[in-house]
């Protein structure tokens, strides 16, 4: 006789699963309407909602089955109150203690039971002060400086980098950060960078500015030495309920969790049983055929395509002891067909992209990804050679048409559909780093390394966390650091300025993945952050050397001389004269012409200066850099083509200058020159 079957795991309800299933957020993502009541503007005005109004919309949020969380600060940390919900009185039956009170369940459920406590119509009301708060910036700055402070402030009237606010004394959740929350009390710096971060990332900071208001109030010490004016006085108390509030709170959970409805769970058993025998002929063939493709298709270890010594490697910067234990991607790659590799490395990204909101974010793997990843080239060969290793200048922006070509012909070599020449095979394999021209585009290659790191290591890695802050810090910073590249004295230096920030960054990215390589022991990442402080100390520690062989390898050899300074000249002073033309279309030739430098532009015939010229006077590109003799802008059709019309009104830059003097023009002519 069989022996009896064991009973079946009781089933507990967790609003950590209700909340992860994007089915039950009724506002998919778009939480600008549901957020606004809790934006409270500093003067009010008519659109304001009063706490009734408030109160009301909450009571009938659980009859349109809409889900609600609120935070409410107490005892220094931000507590998460669930499901809120009105005991109505009951219609002919005797009042009760609970009637037109509100109850709601604080945190997680313990063992399919709700802790509740009385939810305070007061919860809904303003606080009577506005607040001065520091910044968003600020706080991430501050933050970033000072890994052990808690809280911020007081601030005075006035100071650098504080706004007024105001705030309700709760916040509504959205569901898709509620279970940043659920794990327990947390402190209004662990929600800054858990809850914050988050919406930053999945770029929801105007719909959630309420909350980001709520959580840079909870951070904020009006008074010193006192809790933040938003901590309430009087922790949430817990109602001796009867069984009529706790049957009501019961109907809530199992509206949530069906499951824990047994007369439910009762009728699906018979459903169940009633088609088992059908399910278990169609599992038998499921499971045989699964089996046959098993079989067919078996696991391959990493270790086949990394061999030992790179099995070794990966396993050390991955910190981790078994291959067992790496991400996915290295499995993937050692079982899929040399034809499907690209795809597959293209799949991850994308799949991770999608996992961290960043589906507009252009990253097309090319077979030179694929090749650095499959061999484990993470490290650069020096720090002038940025065609190697797992860094920013791998990751430029690039035309689409250009990267889907590369890969179809990687695809079809190694599928054997067709025979492209070697010179084809060449240029696909081979490596293509750039250099941004804006900060926005040095961000962008920083999260292309990012994603791939995800991909490689996973995404709580410790090199990976401390990238993803490097990431985080580089995007609220921008605008200061745009203001201090207008703010360097050249246009040589200005442009530079986004490729020494990758530059020092590739360096620390190689440094730790060739120390970690030689170690079992597991590293600390590199305080990539620390280059933003040292920037906005204006120390020059930070900065790289701009080699002639690093600017050569991306294409910028023309900006490896500085230009000479020149002492400003007044017109009248000028020992430069135009030459007299003899007629008015005489063109007159520069003897001076530098074909190394400009010979590329003046064989550009379909490019005309005169084009380029009327760009800039309407705006659509930057202005030319002044002439050394009188101030006013360069002659671009003298310098960059050789000659020009005698009549030119800039003729009188019509003279000889040194490379070093043509520093700034060589860089605007390769940022901004037309190419055709």
């Amino acid at each position: 006789m069989m022996p009896a079957a064991p009973p079946a795991a009781p089933f507990r309800a967790s609003y950590v699963d209700f909340f992860a299933d994007a089915t039950k957020d009724p506002f998919q993502g778009q939480y600008a309407a549901a957020m606004a009541p809790y934006d409270v503007p500093l003067q009010n005005n008519p659109g304001t909602l009063a706490p009734d109004q408030l109160r009301t919309l909450v009571v009938g949020a659980r009859a349109q089955r809409v889900p609600t969380a609120f935070l409410l600060m107490h005892d220094g940390h931000l507590h998460i109150y669930l499901q809120a919900d009105k005991f109505h009185p009951r219609l002919g039956l005797p009042a009760t203690p609970w009637d037109d009170f509100i109850y709601a369940q604080k945190g997680d459920l313990y063992r399919n039971q709700a802790v509740l406590i009385e939810w305070k119509s007061d919860y809904f009301h303003q606080l009577n002060q506005q607040l001065l708060v520091p910044s968003a910036a600020t706080i991430d700055t501050v933050f970033a400086a000072e890994p052990d402070t808690g809280f911020l402030g007081p601030y005075a009237q006035g100071e650098a980098g504080t706004e007024l606010i105001k705030v309700r004394r709760t916040c509504f959740v959205p569901p898709r950060y509620v279970n940043l929350f659920l794990a327990g009390p947390v402190k209004p710096r662990e929600a800054w960078e858990r809850v914050r971060g988050q919406i930053v990332t999945e770029g929801q900071e105007v719909a959630c500015h309420a909350l980001v208001k709520y959580l840079q109030a909870a951070l904020t010490l009006t008074v010193a030495g006192a809790a933040p004016a938003l901590s309430l006085a009087d922790t949430p108390v817990a109602p001796l309920a009867d069984s009529l509030l706790l049957d009501h709170r019961q109907r809530i959970l199992e509206e949530d969790f069906p499951q824990l409805n047994h007369q439910l769970a009762g009728i699906q058993q018979n459903q169940i049983a009633a088609s088992l025998g059908e399910l278990v002929r169609d599992n038998r063939v499921a499971r045989e055929l699964e089996r046959a493709d098993r079989d067919k298709a078996k696991e391959k270890d990493p270790q086949e395509m990394l061999g030992e010594v790179g099995l070794q490697k990966i396993i050390r910067w991955s910190h981790v002891e078994t291959s067992v234990e790496l991400q996915a991607i290295w499995k993937d790659l050692a079982k899929a067909k040399k034809s499907q590799q690209l795809a597959v490395l293209q799949w991850a990204v994308d799949k991770a992209k999608d996992e961290l909101g960043d589906t507009e974010l252009q990253f097309i793997v090319s077979p030179a990804h694929l090749e650095m990843v499959k061999n484990l080239r993470f490290t650069m060969l020096t720090p002038n050679h940025v065609a190697t290793g797992l860094q920013p200048f791998q990751f430029p922006e690039e035309a689409l048409d250009g990267s889907l070509n590369a890969q179809a012909i990687y695809e079809a070599l190694y599928a054997g559909t067709s025979a492209p020449p070697m010179a084809d095979l060449a240029t696909v394999m081979q490596s293509k780093p750039g250099a941004p021209r804006a900060l926005f585009q040095a961000r962008h290659q920083v999260r292309r390394v990012y994603v791939l790191l995800v991909v490689t290591l996973g995404e709580e890695h410790r090199l990976v966390l401390a990238y993803e802050r490097f990431y985080h810090r580089f995007l609220s910073a921008e605008a200061e650091l745009h203001r201090y590249q207008q703010g360097l004295p050249s246009i040589r230096d200005q442009l530079l300025f986004p490729i020494k920030l990758l530059k020092r960054n590739a360096i620390d990215l190689s440094y730790w993945f060739d120390q970690q390589a030689h170690t079992p022991a597991a590293r600390m990442p590199p305080k990539f952050e620390q280059v933003f402080d040292d920037i906005k100390q204006e120390l020059t520690v930070w900065e790289p050397q701009m080699s002639v062989g690093f600017l050569k390898e991306l294409k910028l050899d023309a900006l490896g001389e500085a230009a000479t300074p020149v002492p400003s000249i007044a017109p009248t002073a000028s020992p430069y004269t135009a030459p007299k033309a003899p007629a008015d279309d005489a063109t007159a030739s520069n003897p001076h012409f530098l074909e190394a430098t400009f010979g590329k532009y003046r064989k550009l015939t379909s490019v005309k200066t005169r084009d380029i010229r009327r760009k800039i006077t309407a705006g659509g590109l930057p202005a030319l850099p002044v002439s050394k003799v009188d101030q006013q802008p360069m002659c671009l059709a003298w310098h960059t083509k050789g000659q020009c019309n005698v009549r030119c009104p800039r003729a009188a830059d019509h003279v000889s200058y040194t490379i070093g003097e043509l520093g700034n023009l060589v860089a605007w002519c390769t940022t901004y020159y037309p190419k055709e």
